[in-house]
């Protein structure tokens, strides 16, 4: 009976064991695959507590979800200003900008997760994913996508009721402005986000849907590319109403508006133009910022040349 006894004490360790050993996740539950913007597929951990991010957009998007897993940022990260502060304090390293990041630096880090941008930055990110680095690319091309990257950023660290709560209230006030554009008549607008060459934005880039979302036209919606350059014979044969310029072009518009090829255009001959700093157009989940200060231009500033 004492052999039984001992017997059956023996099996049911065995079996304890064998159950905890069951509720342990394999490798591949420790796991999930994602596809990313640019359709690739990555394998990351499911406890993400480690982001290098490789654009300023994603170190915002991370810090305002949960900053503390943000450990590497880009010298060109300047929001929110939790941010900020944890760079001054050391808690996140600034590991470059987007094109030249310190690869040491990023290793030592030793990150669960690197966050990058789109096609552009694929060569740069090259040596880190033969080191098996997870990269995931997010490159949204209008503001569905940027949400729906957004929710994803959100589940990825577990903050997705946070992440919910926040795309909701961007839609709240996404509907408000909507309200205010349905009635009006849409705008023609050029927007320039660089002098020389002059480089315009197309259908597929984010600016372009602020600028349609805001009761306008973009004059070079027909662009099939992101961006390109154009030239003045261009500009002045699809006469936009409104000119927006990135805030850095100001002398450049101080020359231009002289010229007499320029005032052929309508925007310049009503003196219909605006200045607006380069963050508001960035893929960032608050685009309503952006989207605002473009409604603002063509409806509400006629003639003031303000900086939005």
């Amino acid at each position: 009976m004492k052999i039984l006894g001992k017997a059956s004490t023996v099996a049911l360790y065995v079996l304890t064991f064998l159950f905890f050993l069951s509720c342990r996740p394999t490798p591949q539950e420790r796991e999930r695959v994602i596809i990313d913007d640019l359709g690739h597929r990555i394998k990351i951990k499911r406890d993400v507590k480690r982001v290098v991010s490789l654009v300023p957009t994603n170190s915002e998007h991370v810090c305002i979800l949960d900053c503390d897993r943000l450990y590497g940022g880009t010298r060109y990260d300047h929001f929110p200003e939790e941010l900020v502060k944890r760079v001054k304090e050391g808690k996140i390293k600034i590991i470059g900008g987007g094109f030249d990041p310190n690869l040491e630096m990023i290793i030592e880090i030793e990150p669960d997760l690197i966050l990058a941008n789109g096609p552009s930055q694929q060569r740069v990110v090259l040596p880190l994913k033969r080191m098996g680095y997870p990269i995931l690319s997010l490159y949204p091309k209008n503001i569905e996508r940027l949400k729906r990257d957004f929710l994803l950023l959100g589940e990825i660290l577990g903050r997705k009721a946070k992440a919910i709560k926040i795309v909701k209230e961007v839609e709240s006030r996404l509907k408000e402005i909507q309200k205010k554009t349905r009635p009006k008549k849409r705008i023609r607008v050029y927007l320039q986000t660089w002098p020389n060459p002059m480089i315009t934005v197309g259908k597929g880039s984010f600016p372009h849907s602020l600028i349609t979302l805001a009761g306008g036209i973009n004059v070079f919606g027909d662009m099939l590319f992101d961006s390109g350059k154009v030239g003045i014979e261009w500009i002045i044969k699809r006469n936009p109403q409104v000119l927006i310029f990135t805030d850095h072009q100001a002398e450049f518009v101080k020359k231009i508006v002289k010229r007499p090829e320029w005032r052929q255009i309508a925007g310049v001959k009503n003196n219909h133009i605006c200045f607006i700093n380069e963050t508001f157009l960035r893929r960032r989940i608050q685009f309503i910022d952006g989207l605002e200060k473009i409604y603002e231009c063509l409806f509400l500033r006629y003639a003031d040349n303000k900086t939005l």
